[in-house]
């Protein structure tokens, strides 16, 4: 593993005037510098140290911003356990991470001001606004110890399943494991940049896109909008661009024909990853000379498990594995299809919860994906999950038995519920003995539950009512 502490120092002088992260301010991006950033996230680790935070958990709530990227890596290199959340999270769903991470410290956005406000009526916690944020730079910080590249640097809660987020315990072993097998694919350097729309609180943002660039060197934009994807992309003509099925599927329906101009003039390498991508859709970009890479991986993996490697799509694969890691295929079937299981650095600690994470460790050691699947030539080939799942093109995996269970249990006259996919939105065909308010039904039922769980279509079976579809 490379030394950080060294590394990081020596990119500091070699890059320090290079433009790294450049953020909407008055519609147009503004950088700030490599040096500059590293002298922030310094003097916020030697800030928080010095507030008594060192080895302590501490939740990030934010958007995407530099601030919270200059935090996020302070406590993950120096301080204690970085816990970087969603935006999307709502009072519930902080409490619960509170109550799980046990954090001594909730940095938040000021964006989020009043939630925070909320929060404290109901449980005691120290908070510190982002911009209240002190910082005062000098050379010596860069004697602080980079804690033990073993111990947990980054708590991921993943997002993966319905129901309430897994803590998942990542080192910094884990964390920068990837960097290599990633630049036997592609050479990435401080002239490269990449446009970051993805939340830094999902593991392949943080991770690929983030963390490895303090290595790389390579610039970052920070997307204003997702809304503004397509227009921005032109707008800094990326080098490097990662994304989930339905970008690449939405900027196919936009451009078609016209596909490979959709991410600049300068693009070099797409990452797709979350979900798999139609053999149709890949063949259209790798027809149009884009080199698009599958990847695969989990927030346990510290999203290091495969990528293809450059203008070698096979179409079928979820791409290459990763030269170091250990990787089989458990209990296979007459077809070799079984458990994709793997051992290597690139595993994670364990989840916070500890039941948990003996139920995902075999006694050898290996961590078993729960995703079905064979290895052909060194790549992964996927055929679904050992759970009922529906997997989403935007990187939702979502356990159908959670939704019909919840829905079921909503009205004695719902006898079953089954749950699919329709159009890439969730979809239920309800199965009623006597007339009620489906509508009403599904209705609560949205409002009590994540975004990406929330019900776009619904049928309606009953001998005395005719089928309908709602939308």
């Amino acid at each position: 593993m490379i030394s950080l502490k060294r590394t990081l120092k020596t990119n500091y002088k070699k890059w320090y005037n290079n433009p790294y992260v450049y953020e909407k301010v008055n519609d147009k991006f503004v950088p700030i510098t490599f040096g500059k950033f590293i002298e922030e996230s310094l003097g916020i680790a030697d800030y928080l140290i010095k507030k008594g935070y060192k080895n302590k958990n501490i939740m990030i709530f934010s958007e995407n911003n530099t601030k919270m990227m200059e935090t996020d890596l302070a406590v993950s290199l120096y301080v204690g356990v970085s816990a970087v959340v969603s935006k999307e999270w709502k009072l519930d769903d902080l409490l619960d991470g509170i109550e799980d991470l046990k954090p001594a410290c909730l940095i938040y956005s000021s964006r989020f001001t009043d939630l925070v406000k909320e929060l404290k009526k109901h449980v005691k916690i120290d908070t510190i606004c982002l911009d209240d944020l002190k910082t005062k730079y000098r050379d010596s910080l860069f004697d602080m110890k980079i804690k033990d590249y073993d111990r947990c640097a980054k708590i991921v809660f993943s997002s993966g399943t319905t129901g309430k987020s897994k803590g998942v315990k990542l080192s910094l072993r884990n964390i920068f494991f990837g960097y290599d097998s990633l630049c036997r694919r592609c050479k990435f350097d401080h002239n490269d940049s990449t446009y970051l729309f993805l939340p830094l609180n999902h593991t392949y943002a943080n991770v690929y896109n983030f963390m490895f660039s303090i290595i790389a060197g390579y610039s970052i934009y920070l997307a204003s909008s997702t809304a503004n994807i397509g227009k921005e992309l032109l707008e800094v003509n990326p080098t490097i661009f990662c994304a989930v099925p339905l970008v690449f599927n939405n900027m196919l329906a936009a451009y078609k024909e016209n596909v490979n101009m959709a991410f600049g003039k300068n693009i070099k390498y797409l990452f797709c990853g979350g979900a798999p991508l139609s053999k149709e859709t890949r063949q259209i970009y790798k027809d149009k000379g884009l080199n698009l890479m599958q990847a695969y991986a989990l927030s346990e993996t510290a999203s290091s498990f495969a990528i293809a490697y450059p203008y070698k799509d096979d179409l079928e694969s979820a791409g290459a594995i990763f030269e170091d890691i250990d990787v089989k295929v458990y209990e296979p079937d007459k077809d070799g299809v079984g458990e994709i299981i793997v051992k290597g650095d690139n595993v994670f600690l364990g989840y916070t919860d500890k039941s948990l994470t003996k139920r995902v460790f075999d006694s050898e050691g290996y961590f078993h994906t729960g995703d079905l699947g064979y290895i052909k030539n060194g790549n992964i080939i996927l055929k679904g999950r050992k759970k009922k799942m529906l997997l989403t093109s935007n990187g939702e995996n979502i356990i159908a038995a959670s939704i019909e269970d919840k829905i079921k249990g909503m009205n004695e006259a719902i006898k079953d519920v089954k749950a699919y996919i329709k159009d890439d939105k969730l979809a239920v065909n309800v199965y009623v003995d006597k007339e009620i308010d489906v509508d009403e039904v599904i209705k609560e039922y949205n409002k009590i539950v994540p975004a990406y769980e929330r019900i776009k279509y619904h049928k309606v079976f009953n001998d005395s009512i005719d089928t309908r579809l709602k939308q």
